[in-house]
């Protein structure tokens, strides 16, 4: 399994991207429930998520997060638009239990490319879907972004168009922003690994808060974090 876990409520999620269910690290994610009686040391899992379209090197399961009845997997090496230029998959949980589940929608960006790493952290909240693409060359060569999808009244669905398009106004090359993501209602709060306020590679996370008027894409963000 990999480094990507993701838990709400009693169940679990466990990412394993280099699986191998549909070629050589192709990737896969695992759901955990917690039995009536507790948890107990097993290797029973309720369910195991797959790409329907999934294929050598895309490394599903890099990233992962669950909220409630939905679950999010990265698929950061998957090359949809370009070698490496990434996706996401959203579950959601089916009335019969985890163990029915397929995807119901796949997530790309309309402005993707090769190496932008789409889908290498991606985060659940409510009705909000956040994806960071490190990757990205908005402000030069990795100096990432990260995208926001919104559930449509009507549910999820496969889609490149995204509601808001994140990236900081101080960004530069190496930055990697959106190579860690995390959203909780209406804030959003994304790493960038490669920024050097304090020292070369020291690092920043920043805040976003969602406006009255909704998501938009923006390069303002309300708090810069560095230690």
């Amino acid at each position: 399994m990999s480094r990507s876990v993701s838990v709400s409520g009693d169940t679990v999620v466990v990412g394993a991207a280099h699986h191998s269910e549909n070629g050589d690290d192709s990737g896969a994610a695992y759901v955990y429930v917690r039995p009536d009686t507790g948890w107990a040391t097993t290797s029973n899992f309720d369910a195991k998520l797959t790409a329907s379209d999934g294929a050598a090197f895309d490394y599903f399961g890099n990233a992962v997060s669950i909220r409630g009845d939905t679950v999010v997997v990265g698929a950061h090496g998957d090359d949809d638009s370009g070698g490496y230029s990434g996706s996401a998959y959203v579950f959601a949980r089916p009335a019969t239990g985890w163990a029915d589940a397929t995807e119901d929608a796949k997530l790309t960006a309309g402005d993707g490319a090769g190496y932008d790493y789409f889908g290498a952290s991606v985060s659940v909240s409510g009705e909000t879907v956040l994806v960071g693409a490190y990757g990205d060359d908005d402000n030069g060569t990795d100096s990432g972004s990260a995208y926001i999808y919104v559930r449509p009244d009507t549910g999820w669905v496969t889609t490149s168009t995204y509601d808001a398009k994140l990236t900081p106004s101080d960004g530069a090359e190496y930055h990697n922003f959106g190579y860690a993501v995390s959203v909780s209602g209406d804030t959003v709060l994304i790493g960038a690994t490669g920024d050097d306020d304090r020292a070369n590679n020291s690092g920043s996370a920043y805040i976003y808060a969602r406006p009255d008027t909704g998501w938009a894409t923006t390069d303002t963000f309300d708090a810069k974090l560095t230690a």
